[in-house]
This record gives structure tokens, sequence and C-alpha cells, in this order.
């Protein structure tokens, strides 16, 4: 299982960001790439801000992604990009709005499954919040970005009588205006962190967490070998959580607190983390030079709308 480092950004936080915002959302990032703590610049994890709370926790790797502000605003610059590029054809293209909030609100909230009794209690395995108005609203906004076939050719370089259409088309120059030559940011940081993440389920300390889970489950009647088998469970596919499910959850929680599961993977992916970060320092700097320069560019671009 490979995880995403945020939740989908909902079209409320698409707005197009004044520039102090900009430059300061960029700051975070800069301090993080050349202000690490640990030995050759890998962070250490970080379960201080809230123990109890794994979506507050930070993972070494974190240092090196760029936030969900960060995220919003790389996104809302290549969409206004694109616009600026489409108007150059006579085009008037809006901006797709993000799809709707929904899901973890951080890398590592319900990394680890879940860990929020009141949202269990209600919701069980899902996220809080209607998935079934979820998938109406992500519905609309993928059908108010649909574009007509003229638009499409534009968009994607594929109409090659339009004079002076940028290679790849409209989409291509917005990445490149954005992101550089190579129209994209590198995913060193999230490929390590997915590649930990497995490796510590495979840990020796984070198996018997799992086997004393299981066998605490076991005594209350589930029958599951790995605490993220409880949320995969078919029985609980409906959109909404039905009263086995939020049982199931309930007493999965106490399962997880009684043996620390969070606590003991978080710990064994942080070892892993730390690692990784210390073998590619190098590299995780670079890209994050190559990250520092998109920001500074989507932020020039959002201001200006070019």
């Amino acid at each position: 299982m490979v995880l995403s480092s945020f939740r989908v950004r909902g079209a409320s936080r698409g707005a197009r960001p004044a520039l102090a915002l900009a430059i300061a959302v960029a700051l975070p990032l800069l301090a993080a790439c050349g202000g690490q703590s640990g030995k050759d610049g890998a962070a250490d994890g970080d379960r201080s801000a809230d123990p109890g709370n794994p979506a507050t926790w930070v993972l070494p790797l974190q240092a090196y992604m760029p936030d969900s502000e960060q995220e919003d605003l790389l996104f809302q610059a290549v969409e206004d990009a694109k616009a600026a590029c489409m108007a150059r054809f006579g085009f008037n293209y809006r901006p797709a709005q993000p799809l709707p909030d929904f899901g973890p609100d951080t890398l590592t909230d319900l990394r680890y499954g879940i860990h929020d009794r009141q949202v269990a209690e209600t919701y069980g395995y899902k996220p809080a919040g209607d998935m079934i108005a979820y998938r109406e609203e992500t519905r609309q906004v993928m059908e108010a970005g649909t574009l007509t076939p003229a638009e499409e050719a534009v968009m994607t370089g594929k109409d090659s009588g339009k004079a002076g259409l940028p290679e790849g088309g409209c989409a291509s120059e917005a990445h490149r205006r954005v992101y550089g030559a190579d129209g994209q940011v590198s995913t060193l940081a999230m490929d390590l962190s997915n590649e930990a993440y497995a490796k510590a389920k495979k840990t020796e300390p984070v198996r018997k967490a799992f086997r004393s889970w299981s066998q605490c489950m076991a005594k209350q009647g589930y029958a599951y070998d790995e605490p993220l088998d409880a949320p995969s469970d078919p029985a609980f596919a409906a959109l909404k959580a039905e009263p086995a499910e939020i049982a199931t959850a309930l007493a999965d929680l106490e399962c997880r607190g009684e043996y620390r599961v969070a606590e003991v993977w978080f710990d064994a992916e942080t070892r892993l983390q730390r690692e990784a970060a210390e073998q590619h320092v190098q590299e995780l700097q670079e890209a994050g030079q190559v990250l520092e320069t998109s920001l500074k560019a989507a932020a020039r671009t959002t201001v200006t709308g070019s």
C-alpha cells in the first residue's frame, strides 16, 4: 500500500493567494531543506505535538515534501498558467477547481489506521464526512472542467494547425512555467517514504504489535491478521457506516491503544526514513532546491496570472 502525501484539497482553498501569502508559504520548505536536525541533514520523526493524535506526527522525509498550502499554491499556479496560455489562442479557460476536501488531513493521518474515537463512533473506518455528498461534488467539479474538442486539442498540443502552439500544448507549457524544463518536481521523498512504510510493516516490533492486536480482536469475535485488514473488509464497502462497521472500529481502537500499534509502527518507519534520508541526503537537498524554485515561480504566476 502506498500513500499520497496529503488529502485532496478543497475548492475553497483554490483562490488565488496574494504575493505576501505566496512568499510566506514558500518559507517553511526553505527552512526545512536548509536546516534539518540530526545526522547528515536528516530530520527526526516527531510525536511531541500531540502524542495521542497521529495526524500531528511528523516523519523525517516530510521535511523534503511540500506542505498542503504549498501544494495548493503549485496547483493554482499551473491552472493560472494554463488559462493565460489558452487565452492566447482565443479560449476562455476557467482554471480547474481542486476536488472537495475528503480523507486524511496530513501524511500521517490514517497512515496507520483509525485513531479518533469520535469519528469512529459515527463513520466507522471512513473519514469524517458525507461520502455521498463528496462523490456528487466531485462529479460536478469534474463536469465543470470538461473541455470542448477544440479546447482539448490546444490544451494537449494535438492541434497542429495552431501557429505558435507550445510543445505539448498549454498543459505542458504551464507545467514548465512552474516546474522548469522538466515540468515536474522530484518524487524521491515520497517514493522513499512509501518504501519505508512498507518495510516498517515487516519489522519485528511491528509484527509483534500486529500479532497482539490480532489476538485482542479475536477475543472480541473479529478475525483479522493486521490492523489495515479491517477497514479493507468488503463487508464495510457501503458509503455510510453501518452498526457492524462501527462496532468493529471501536473494538479496533481499543486493541490499537492497548498495544500501541500506531506508535510502534511510526517509530519503526521513522528509523527507516532516517536511514533513507541519510543515504540520499544530497539528492533530497537538490530536489528541495528545485521545489524552492518552483514555489517562487508559482508565487509569481499566481500574482501576475501568467
